[in-house]
């Protein structure tokens, strides 16, 4: 899944405050500071007991003239905000701001507010004409993207190679001996092959490379950049990765608060999220059809080290009112063909077996 752009996902975080009068508060309630008892029937009731000889002293010096005895000084009073008060706010605070991120989800919003935004439609006569560049042009692309990959990596293809019938065989070692004839001596070679990493062969490939960075609009997440280079009209930039759903498939508790579910024009899912369950439902359908050393999907995206570049478009943001859209995405089938040593750099799998897509 091709989806090119900057995304951006709003993170968000909660903030509280702690009130010191509440210690106060307590101490109140314990006596602390306060006024003595005013003489009366009340207090007559509660004054039998212990606390009796200090009354009849109090009364005798009153009758002797000595005059009332001074009241201690009361504290200055302290007010705060009971402890109950700040939790609605705060989980009022927290619904809203997880509605901000679902509601661009949420069909009977997005119909009210397509006319608010007329920058978000795209006029598509027919579903067979949604397509920005061919397929033949998407194909080439990840043709060349991936050969340049394997080459990089051609040290530890081994094992891979073994498997491979002689033909395909002897077409990597030609294309590695065109890349022997760049460099002069043999140990550059293998310093030139160290040093490059897979945004660097990207942008020996396509004269680009992208990358994921903190997005430079306030109060949002991650995004995606051109960090090097300069984009060419019709360019591919990005795959969209994840786990492939059918429409009849589970995906109820991957999807729960997983802002990366892409809804295909015929209905398939893309789980893109790279944490929770849905990472480790990746995890295990890439085991699961692995065949030997030979991988049938990439699962580096879902960590820092990204053996595929492109592998980014989960984080590409869609257009808002501020920013026009510079790509848009597009659906990308992977023939049955594909070859079979380059599927390790393929960012997708199907969630059941015998579903490839």
């Amino acid at each position: 899944m091709l989806k090119p752009h900057e995304k951006e996902q709003v993170q968000t975080g909660a903030s509280f405050q702690l009130c010191a009068p509440l210690a106060q508060r307590a101490g109140v309630k314990k006596g602390e500071g306060r006024e003595p008892a005013q003489r009366g029937p009340g207090a007559a009731r509660h004054s039998k007991g212990g606390n009796r000889g200090g009354r009849d002293n109090a009364a005798r010096s009153a009758r002797a003239g000595a005059g009332p005895s001074p009241r201690p000084a009361s504290p200055a009073p302290t007010w705060s905000r009971p402890r109950g008060a700040a939790m609605p706010r705060r989980l009022l605070r927290g619904l809203w701001q997880r509605w901000r991120r679902y509601k661009y989800r949420f069909v009977p919003w997005i119909a009210l507010n397509l006319s608010h935004n007329p920058r978000t439609l795209r006029y598509v006569p027919e579903e067979s004409k949604d397509k920005v560049i061919s397929d033949e042009d998407v194909l080439g692309t990840l043709l060349k993207v991936f050969q340049a990959l394997f080459l990089n990596d051609f040290d530890k293809q081994s094992e891979i190679l073994t498997m491979l019938p002689e033909p395909v065989k002897s077409k990597y070692q030609d294309l590695l001996a065109l890349e022997h004839q760049r460099v002069t001596l043999l140990e550059n070679r293998h310093q030139q092959q160290n040093i490059l990493k897979p945004e660097e062969i990207l942008y020996k490939t396509l004269g680009f490379t992208v990358a994921r960075a903190t997005s430079s609009l306030i109060s949002a997440g991650k995004g995606v950049f051109v960090t090097k280079g300069l984009v060419p009209k019709g360019a591919v930039v990005s795959m969209y990765p994840g786990t492939v759903y059918q429409k009849y498939e589970p995906i109820f508790f991957q999807s729960i608060g997983n802002p990366f579910i892409f809804r295909c024009l015929d209905g398939v899912l893309i789980d893109g999220n790279d944490k929770g369950i849905s990472k480790a439902v990746y995890r295990s359908c890439n085991g699961r059809d692995r065949l030997g050393p030979l991988k049938m999907s990439d699962s580096t995206w879902l960590t820092s080290e990204i053996n595929n570049p492109l592998a980014v478009g989960q984080y590409v943001n869609n257009c808002s009112n501020d920013r026009a859209a510079n790509v848009c995405y597009q659906e990308f089938d992977v023939p049955a063909v594909f070859p079979i040593e380059l599927k390790q750099y393929l960012p997708n799998i199907a969630y059941s077996y015998d579903k490839q897509r």
